[in-house]
């Protein structure tokens, strides 16, 4: 709209007469100035949206803290609808869109009433009680989370709801959410998802809450399912079998649930068969797919004790989808992380058994399922050790022998990678002597010294008990005359590229001052990535304002995803920090709490994270002050040799950071070197090390007086080799 019809529109606005009680004339034009200024902020801000969301996300904020916005999305004539969340989730920071929130409802609770423009049929200008503001703030968040995002917040902002209390219009009224994509929300389909993932989350409290507002409004299907999910919780098995009986016959719609919820009582008894006959009639459904019933599938395999089909099912389930721009999560997750940790314990695969029950927790820290697991997990292993007299399973992946045929190599190194495999644990692995690298899921892998002729490789596998494997692999070194500056990635298995894009940028605490750039530098390398290199979208993953527990979730789904063929790309920008008297260097993320170093992210839990990670080769980049001291392991000059033919067989974990162990300017001229070198270079096959050395380590001392570095993370894995990127 032009200024000259907003002017049109205020004056006449203004010009009406508007009946405020409590209230005096003084303190409802100041109001109404404030309120004014907001909106044309939001205008000014709207303009911005697309082209510079940096830009609109200030003034956004900034209107928000000259006069509060309506939560939901408006189309009234003076934009007095709240922007923020809107944008932030269009470009994928669902974090900074929940702490925005946040923000906007702490303001509300210093008021008592909001002014507003109610509409011209409504008379104009008015105020509104701040509680209801509030509760719509929490609706629609609680809404989206559900759907897309953080359930375990929207749980919580149920409670709150609930707190505030409503009335029987309140329930029903429709609310129009961020993003017309993301349809309507109310109070009323708000509690139905909340129902649904409580049950999932076998949060029995919130159910009972719940059953209680259904009761209240008459609702009698939400009152049924209510009733099924509390009796199946208490392990009251036939009583659920029975109420979904009953439930099934009252309608057409109603039958997917009720079927649903007896195939699983069925399955949580141990009844395999019937439940499996119940999951049958589902399918049946054409809006019943596998992903749908896959928690059921894991259950009855578990009970007929198919393990590996549990750990199949169990994967399947965790996988995320997208919508739209957003990534959305599977509720419940922590029950599929414990029950494929239970198949893994049925495997004697005890590592990733423990693993997947302590990633539960990551998504539910109460989750009383996995803290038991952990419990009987140890006592397992630790009965194991004590009884095993069988040597670990070894298994040589490379290199690789076909129709009996000694391996020929080239290199005075061979790469050797493989698993060894123990119950008790793996204590060491060996080859001729040399002790190789040991990361989690059984593999190890390491580079063995070759002579010319024939070389006889001998590996041996220790488990912790004290059992031993041996194999020997037979190489044949014959060497040909390649160029040493050829890079000819090994094309033996299709790979994929992967990228976490990790921007910490608006800080809790307010000691510790947000950044201007990250996220924009962030979308800036993920566009480069995406136009000119092999990586596509699915494979980019942002991770916009997280909090140390965001990124180990994401990392957990990483570990999961990637294949041992596979690259990866971690960028972190944001806050870093030295302690001088521990040696030690911190990532800061966004809930880091200046005076608490124990919400630090140490770079030793970082490297532990990275390692689990079985990648080829993994490049880090990060942006931050003190990011140098990553290298704690070895560090590598600009003067090292050029890289060679067989870097893309070789495992590697390198680095590049902004800085050694200095502060750096928060205005990243790293950056916007590294972009330049992405987009500006022409070869088909660049090396990170051949980037760093050609393109950033100059230009970056010049123009900043900081000093970037290139190393290797020996700690994570690194053997060898170099991060290649492939120009499309």
């Amino acid at each position: 709209m032009n200024n000259r019809l907003f002017k049109f529109f205020t004056l006449l606005t203004v010009s009406i007469l508007v009946s405020i009680h409590g209230f005096s004339q003084e303190q409802k034009e100041a109001d109404r100035a404030r309120f004014l200024k907001a909106c044309e902020l939001r205008r000014e801000g709207q303009k911005y949206f697309l082209r510079d969301p940096q830009k609109a996300a200030k003034l956004f904020e900034e209107a928000n803290q000259i006069y509060p916005a309506w939560p939901g999305v408006s189309t009234d004539l003076l934009d007095q609808h709240d922007r923020l969340p809107l944008l932030l989730i269009y470009h994928g920071d669902i974090n900074g869109a929940n702490k925005a929130i946040t923000r906007e409802i702490k303001r509300l609770d210093s008021m008592e009433s909001v002014y507003y423009f109610r509409g011209l049929i409504n008379g104009g200008y008015g105020y509104m009680p701040a509680k209801v503001w509030k509760r719509t703030y929490l609706t629609m968040r609680a809404n989206f989370n559900f759907r897309y995002g953080d359930s375990g917040l929207a749980s919580e902002d149920v409670e709150a709801i609930l707190s505030i209390g409503f009335d029987d219009k309140e329930y029903k009224q429709p609310l129009t959410t961020w993003n017309s994509g993301f349809g309507e929300s109310s109070i009323r389909n708000t509690l139905i998802l909340a129902q649904y993932v409580a049950f999932l989350n076998e949060d029995l409290q919130l159910l009972e809450k719940l059953d209680e507002i259904y009761k209240r409004f008459g609702e009698k299907d939400e009152i049924a399912i209510g009733q099924i999910n509390i009796a199946i919780l208490k392990g009251e098995y036939e009583k659920a079998i029975q109420l979904a009986s009953d439930f099934e016959k009252t309608g057409i719609n109603n039958k997917v649930n009720a079927r649903f919820l007896i195939a699983y009582s069925y399955a949580m008894q141990k009844n395999s068969a019937k439940s499996e006959e119940y999951i049958r009639m589902l399918l049946k459904d054409i809006r019943v797919g596998e992903r749908m019933v896959a928690k059921l599938r894991v259950i009855n395999a578990l009970n007929d004790q198919q393990y590996a089909n549990a750990v199949q099912y169990a994967t399947e389930a965790l996988k995320p989808y997208r919508y739209l721009n957003v990534k959305v999560e599977q509720p419940g997750k922590s029950a599929f992380y414990v029950y494929r940790a239970r198949a893994y314990m049925g495997l004697k695969q005890y590592e990733k058994a423990k693993s997947d029950f302590e990633t539960a927790l990551l998504f539910n820290l109460k989750y009383e399922s996995a803290i038991q697991g952990l419990a009987q997990l140890e006592g397992q292993v630790a009965n194991e050790q004590r009884i095993d007299k069988t040597p670990p399973v070894l298994k040589i992946l490379e290199p690789g022998a076909q129709r009996g045929l000694k391996i020929v190599a080239n290199s005075a190194e061979i790469m050797l990678k493989g698993l060894a495999e123990d119950p008790s644990g793996i204590k060491s692995v060996t080859a001729n002597g040399k002790e190789l690298y040991v990361g989690t899921n059984y593999n190890f892998w390491g580079t063995v010294p070759i002579a010319d002729g024939t070389n006889e490789i001998r590996v041996k596998a220790t488990d912790v008990a004290g059992n031993v494997a041996e194999t020997t692999v037979s190489v044949v070194r014959q060497v040909a005359a390649v160029s040493q500056q050829e890079i000819v990635p090994i094309l033996a298995k299709e790979s994929k590229n992967y990228a976490l894009i990790i921007a910490a940028q608006n800080y809790d605490d307010s000691s510790i001052p947000s950044l201007e750039a990250p996220i924009a530098d962030a979308i800036k390398l993920k566009l480069e990535l995406k136009g000119s290199y092999n990586f596509a979208d699915d494979n980019i993953v942002t991770l916009f304002n997280p909090s140390t527990l965001d990124l180990k979730k994401q990392f957990a789904e990483l570990t999961d995803q990637i294949q041992p063929e596979d690259n990866l790309i971690i960028f972190y920008a944001g806050h870093g920090i030295w302690v001088e008297k521990e040696q030690k260097g911190y990532w800061l993320l966004t809930d880091a709490q200046r005076s608490d170093p124990n919400s630090w992210l140490s770079n030793k839990v970082m490297l532990d994270l990275i390692a689990k990670i079985q990648s080829r080769h993994t490049l880090l980049i990060t942006d931050a002050c003190f990011s140098g001291s990553v290298f704690k392991t070895r560090g590598i000059g600009a003067d090292a040799p050029a890289p060679i033919r067989d870097l893309s067989e070789r495992i590697s974990r390198v680095a590049i950071t902004s800085g050694n162990d200095t502060e750096v300017p928060d205005e990243s001229v790293f950056m916007k070197y590294l972009i330049k070198a992405l987009a500006e270079n022409k070869e088909k096959y660049l090396t990170a090390q051949k980037m760093f050395i050609t393109q950033i380590i100059e230009a970056v001392m010049t123009e900043s007086k900081t000093e970037p570095r290139y190393g290797t993370l020996e700690l994570a894995g690194h053997v060898g080799g170099d991060y290649i990127f492939t120009k499309k």
